[in-house]
């Protein structure tokens, strides 16, 4: 549950540290520079597949409207007919389709990168916001929430982390289809220097395999989806100079958390 404690405000905000003052200028070691160029090198992938998903998306978008829309004329025609087969057959096409749609959606979302907004605001609002987005799924799978709400951490620069929130919690409640319980934890790192926001359902956690391959674009363990969610989510926290981790939690379940660095007003 929520501590309860108000949001304290202060001069510190998540968003606008630069790489380099991320170590406190210090150099980094060979394992945290190779670190560092294999992210680097991940994050140019993501940029570059991002593009030309764009492209793609944009010139399938108009002919999948039209045959869509032609086949729903010719399943109305064919109904009337009485006409079971053929109805059966252009129904399989519309849902193979709609499936094709929902690819160009994401691939339309992932290559989304400008932030929607530059403005500070308190971290719960925005998990607070993300939690009333996904109301209607969060209730239908009977999953409780649980809030662990410091009320001391400094604002956060709006814009596409409210994406990964939703897609975070979305992950969370579908991991439960039976029920379970989410606890979402905002807290100051004890090095002051980070902020750390933790998902953690209780639902049957990630397998060794699915774990190495999480955040790849296009990799899902969901019979539905494309795979692109956390890899979108990892891209939009890297922008804040930050990371995201997952891991199985003790006891069963998965723990999502994402540390963001702070930075003092600019």
């Amino acid at each position: 549950m929520s501590t309860g404690r108000q949001h304290v405000q202060n001069n510190r905000n998540i968003g606008g540290r630069q790489p380099s003052q991320a170590a406190g200028n210090q150099p980094f070691s060979p394992s945290e520079k190779a670190t560092v160029q294999k992210e680097l090198a991940d994050l140019e992938k993501l940029a570059t597949i991002g593009k030309l998903a764009s492209k793609v998306a944009h010139e399938l978008n108009n002919p999948l409207d039209g045959i869509l829309r032609y086949i729903n004329l010719a399943i109305r025609i064919v109904e009337q007919e009485n006409l079971e087969k053929p109805t059966e057959y252009l129904i399989q096409a519309r849902q193979g389709l709609m499936r094709m749609v929902q690819i160009v959606g994401e691939l339309l979302e992932f290559s989304r990168a400008a932030h929607a907004s530059l403005e500070y605001a308190p971290l719960e609002h925005m998990v607070e916001d993300a939690l009333k987005t996904m109301a209607g799924r969060i209730e239908s799978a009977g999953v409780e929430i649980v809030r662990d709400f410091t009320g001391a951490v400094p604002r956060i620069r709006g814009g596409n982390l409210f994406q990964v929130f939703c897609n975070l919690i979305k992950n969370a409640v579908d991991a439960m289809p039976s029920g379970g319980t989410l606890k979402i934890s905002t807290r100051l790192a004890d090095d002051g220097h980070n902020v750390e926001i933790t998902f953690r359902d209780t639902g049957n956690g990630i397998s060794d395999g699915a774990m190495e391959r999480l955040f790849e674009p296009f990799f899902t363990t969901k019979g539905k989806g494309v795979g692109l969610g956390l890899a979108i989510c990892r891209e939009i926290v890297a922008r804040y100079q930050g990371k995201i981790t997952a891991a199985n939690a003790p006891g069963g379940g998965s723990i999502f958390a994402i540390h963001l660095p702070v930075t003092a007003d600019q």
